[in-house]
């Protein structure tokens, strides 16, 4: 066995063993749990911050090219092992059932995936946080798929899927971090529905090397305004003819092939509308769904139709639904402390679709120019999280507290984007690493 195998086996078996033992204190302790308050954390090396100003982040797309994933080095390594938040695990803790469910997973003694649904703004959008956090529990157990790919948007990037895009394509709504109600709302659970948009539109995908296991299954979800609209559907060299078997519905169409085949989308008839698409092994594994807006707030998800998005996340049965918003809410004007019922309201639509599912907040990076908010904002999740029985992932707190951005850019490469709010490629995998060891009790 080489020295990699070797570390990513004793990796793999230290993390089995705190999922077991935290799966263990699920049965044997008594009482309920929420989440501790982070240690206070040393002072960063940059100095005081700047003035705090207006600006709401808006998104910026990484660099698809570079490593999501790099070791972290100096302070940022001093502030990630001192800062790493921890909550209680009891009967009622507020990840128990999403470690148990992974313990089962790693242990090869759980038959179906293990899925994470991610709701969140443009730190969230660009896939580089996430899969970060995809890759750190796939080395506990096996890769599930995917996840959920968005259909037909342009610029688009999933890390475990090639996306080809043809001819025009239109979406709704047209500004989709909107928290303002568009046309009849329906949106599903990613926020924006597509059509084709001319006669040569096209979209090809096709899962990356190891992302699942066993043969790939496909879900596409669609909405047809009548009977006689229809579209194409084809994996490797088989196609099919989608009609609507519910007008004005939401459905979903299922198919199945090698894990190396391209789904392909074309038009038929009419103007069918698309909801997004699934894809996962036949082989249960993890399945991180990315369902992130570039400039998304907590209330962005409020304005969409509540039952189609009940309904779809439902349908996706997952074991942890994580809210990472707040950035944006610290460009805003709105009194901080408005944003409660927002996060309150959301949770409560997830609660019906995923009543047993675990949840998480996860804050908001540092950000100078507002760290005035991004305190407050920080306080307040945390407040959140603890009240609605969540974990709760101080990113902010994780960072090195105030000014810590400023640290994270001096870094060799830089771990923070030029604006000061976004990170690197490689900045997200440093805070993604530290992310799925929190979620998996692994934090040192």
């Amino acid at each position: 066995m080489s020295g990699s195998q070797s570390s990513a086996s004793a990796d793999k078996q230290l993390i089995y063993a705190a999922l077991v033992l935290g799966s263990l204190v699920v049965v044997v302790t008594c009482g309920t749990a929420t989440p501790e308050p982070i240690a206070p954390l040393p002072q960063t090396s940059s100095g005081q911050r700047t003035e705090t100003g207006g600006q709401v982040a808006h998104a910026a797309a990484p660099d698809a090219t570079t490593s999501a994933t790099a070791p972290a080095s100096g302070t940022v390594v001093a502030a990630l092992e001192s800062a790493a938040p921890s909550e209680e695990v009891g009967p009622k803790g507020p990840l128990a059932s999403f470690r148990a469910a992974m313990a089962g997973l790693a242990a090869g003694q759980r038959k179906r995936p293990v899925r994470v649904t991610w709701l969140g703004d443009s730190h969230t959008a660009a896939d580089f946080w996430t899969d970060a956090v995809r890759q750190r529990l796939g080395r506990v157990a096996p890769a599930g798929g995917p996840g959920f790919v968005y259909l037909g948007l342009e610029p688009y990037r999933h890390s475990g899927v090639s996306v080809d895009l043809d001819g025009d394509w239109q979406h709704l709504p047209h500004a989709p971090s909107t928290s303002s109600k568009t046309a009849d709302g329906v949106f599903g659970i990613g926020g924006v529905r597509t059509s084709f948009g001319s006669g040569d539109a096209k979209l090809r995908l096709t899962p990356r090397a190891r992302t699942l296991l066993g043969s790939a299954r496909w879900t596409v979800y669609y909405r047809m305004p009548d009977a006689r609209t229809r579209f194409r559907v084809k994996l490797g060299d088989k196609t099919k003819t989608v009609k609507s078997k519910r007008p004005g519905r939401i459905e979903r169409t299922l198919l199945e092939g090698a894990a190396s085949d391209t789904l392909t989308l074309e038009p038929g008839a009419g103007r069918p509308e698309f909801f997004g698409a699934v894809v996962e092994g036949s082989e249960p594994g993890v399945v991180l769904d990315t369902l992130g807006i570039n400039g998304a707030r907590v209330a962005t998800a409020l304005a969409w139709e509540e039952d189609s998005f009940v309904d779809l996340l439902k349908q996706r049965e997952p074991d942890l639904v994580v809210l990472a918003y707040g950035t944006n809410e610290a460009g805003a004007n709105t009194a901080v402390e408005k944003y409660r019922a927002h996060f309150e309201a959301l949770m409560k639509r997830v609660r019906r679709a995923a009543p047993d599912a675990s949840c998480a907040l996860f804050g908001p990076t540092d950000w100078v120019r507002n760290e005035d908010r991004i305190i407050a904002i920080d306080a307040l999740e945390r407040s959140v999280a603890g009240a609605l029985g969540c974990a709760y992932f101080s990113v902010f707190d994780a960072m090195g507290g105030r000014d810590s951005i400023t640290d994270w850019a001096k870094q060799s490469p830089p771990l923070a984007a030029p604006d000061h709010i976004h990170l690197t490629p490689k900045g997200y995998g440093v805070i993604g690493q530290a992310t799925a060891d929190f979620l998996l009790g692994a934090s040192k």
